[in-house]
């Protein structure tokens, strides 16, 4: 459950979303559905001329609610190239043509993404679903989920093929980023508790960084299901801690959580303010 409140600007609506899993190996195939969609929508009260921004489109699920309501336009940032395309697809569909405005970068560059089509863009609204969508976690190639096994990447602009995506080089806009193998394998011990602590929350952070940094001596830790291990061994739950399913309680996904925050500073929010 992810929940994002903003108090100084009450024209960003406070979304409270959570996502459905739909297991399967093609990530244009999960759909993340917010459940709280409506509520939000409402509370956004989209308008005939307005101009409204999804900082964080994933499967389109806001964008789709907004353009739907009425004859309004929608700029839809991704810092994702799965979904990025999926929103140039649905730009194509007939309903929405001349109405949505992909666009493929992190919503802390939300500024310089539209100074070429708005010279001083002030948009009516805006929504944002920050964390991971069900088609990045249910997709192993990613790296995100601690369940799953596959490389430790966790780069929302990854592909997770071993490649990057670099934004539109004539803007500026290029990033490189480093990935989660890196983090895990190369930051020092110092390093990964604070980052554990800070964006994870986890009081065992420390001795989470030293099972891990004493693992890495032995060999890389390259892979997902590796980092889960050695948390779950250098952390063991009690008993009455451990569910079907581990929820918000497990360490590794307090731990992986930290580190994918981390590796995309997902923690970069003001300059979507101005812009308000």
């Amino acid at each position: 459950m992810l929940l994002l409140r903003w108090k100084a600007t009450p024209r960003l609506c406070r979304i409270k979303a959570q996502w459905r899993s739909y297991s399967t190996e093609s990530p244009y195939s999960i759909v993340h559905k917010p459940v709280m969609l409506t509520e939000v929508v409402d509370q956004l009260a989209p308008k005939t001329g307005g101009l409204y921004c999804d900082l964080t489109f994933g499967d389109g699920g806001y964008t789709r609610a907004i353009l739907d309501t009425c004859d309004c336009q929608v700029v839809a940032v991704d810092q994702d190239p799965t979904a990025y395309e999926k929103a140039r697809q649905m730009a194509d569909m007939n309903q929405y043509r001349g109405r949505l405005f992909p666009m493929l970068g992190r919503f802390g560059q939300i500024d310089r993404l539209v100074q070429d089509r708005w010279s001083t863009p002030c948009f009516d609204g805006m929504v944002m679903d920050i964390g991971v969508s069900s088609s990045q976690l249910e997709t192993p190639s990613r790296g995100f989920s601690y369940k799953l096994d596959g490389p430790l990447d966790m780069r929302m602009f990854s592909r997770g093929q071993g490649t990057e995506t670099t934004f539109e080089e004539e803007r500026g806009l290029m990033h490189k980023s480093i990935s989660a193998y890196e983090v895990v394998n190369f930051f020092r011990q110092e390093q990964i508790a604070d980052i554990i602590y800070q964006f994870g929350g986890d009081r065992l952070s420390r001795k989470i960084a030293r099972a891990i940094v004493t693992a890495r001596q032995q060999e890389p830790i390259e892979t997902t299901s590796q980092l889960a291990a050695l948390i779950h061994k250098a952390c063991p739950q009690p008993r009455w801690q451990r569910g079907d399913d581990d929820m918000v309680r497990n360490t590794a996904a307090r731990t992986f959580q930290a580190i994918r925050i981390y590796v995309n500073n997902e923690v970069y929010l003001d300059s979507s303010r101005e812009l308000v």
